[in-house]
């Protein structure tokens, strides 16, 4: 599995709740149909202060199925895709961080890799 977190930064003219609204309609009528591969797509609002609104987690079985994604964002469907996110996110000053590393640790479990180098 491979993890991605975007910084999400929100366009004027929206309410931090008219965003966030917006931002669910794009996730459940584009995201669940245009990336299917996704296991989990997760998007959190940030208490007010942040120089970003919010984060996007993404779950991706793979590196591939991320670069496939990247490379589809070329293709018409993708470009469509991507003008109906630019209508309330400020995509270019949002950036996306993949995870190389992660690990949980507890009391009951100890230290579960989650991510290791060269996954």
């Amino acid at each position: 599995m491979l993890t991605t977190f975007t910084f999400v930064k929100m366009l004027p003219g929206y309410t931090r709740d008219s965003f966030y609204a917006r931002w669910h309609q794009h996730t459940q009528t584009k995201d669940l149909k245009d990336h299917p591969e996704i296991s989990l797509n997760r998007l959190m609002l940030f208490d007010e202060g942040s120089e970003y609104v919010g984060m996007a987690e993404n779950h991706w079985p793979d590196r591939a199925s991320l670069e496939s994604v990247i490379a589809w964002y070329e293709t018409p469907d993708g470009k469509a895709h991507q003008a109906d996110l630019d209508v309330f996110m400020d995509t270019a000053n949002s950036p996306t961080m993949v995870v190389s590393h992660e690990v949980e640790v507890s009391d009951a479990k100890g230290i579960d890799w989650i991510t290791r180098p060269g996954d």
